[in-house]
């Protein structure tokens, strides 16, 4: 299989407009999830969009939207509390590095993506990458906008034993 070069020009305006719609879309993906929106972060898929991790302790089969959204829950509200106040204690961060989109067109792509998150904590250690992988995702342009129909997560770099989240201390005045 012949594949174009990454670096090609003459994909013409519209295009170009899509493709920069499509690495915003990637970057609200990661913005929404630091900052607690869970809300926010749901739109960035389609209603009947699958997502599937592949880690330890993970389904091992894509979830819709809805069973997500039940799992995700508290995960968010804890990032909203830190988002708030870091002095609640640890906050990860998580970030979309290397966008690639492989393949576009009019209304479907296929993107690349590398993933990290990152764990500080106010007073702790440093930050440290906890987290590493990517992202596999096609996304979906309907009524004009961009969303991720499917999406898939790889974990490359396994997650320390204690990554679950859990209850820190509140902040000493």
């Amino acid at each position: 299989m012949t594949h174009p070069h990454p670096g090609q020009t003459g994909l013409g305006p519209a295009a170009v407009e899509d493709r920069l719609a499509i690495i915003n879309l990637l970057a609200a993906y990661a913005h929404y999830a630091n900052v607690g929106d869970l809300e926010g972060w749901l739109s960035t898929f389609t209603e009947d969009a699958t997502y599937q991790i592949s880690a330890p302790g993970a389904p091992g089969r894509p979830l819709s939207m809805a069973e997500i959204a039940a799992l995700e829950t508290p995960n968010f509200a804890r990032y909203r509390d830190v988002d708030a106040d870091p002095y609640l204690g640890e906050r990860r961060v998580y970030t979309i590095a290397n966008p690639f989109v492989a393949r576009q067109d009019a209304e479907s792509a296929d993107v690349l993506c590398d993933l990290m998150i990152v764990r500080a904590t106010p007073g702790g250690p440093e930050p440290q990458i906890k987290l590493t992988g990517g992202f596999e995702g096609l996304l979906v342009k309907r009524q004009g906008v961009w969303r991720i129909l499917r999406w898939r997560i790889r974990v490359s770099r396994e997650p320390a034993a204690d990554w679950a989240i859990r209850p820190e201390p509140t902040r000493k005045a």
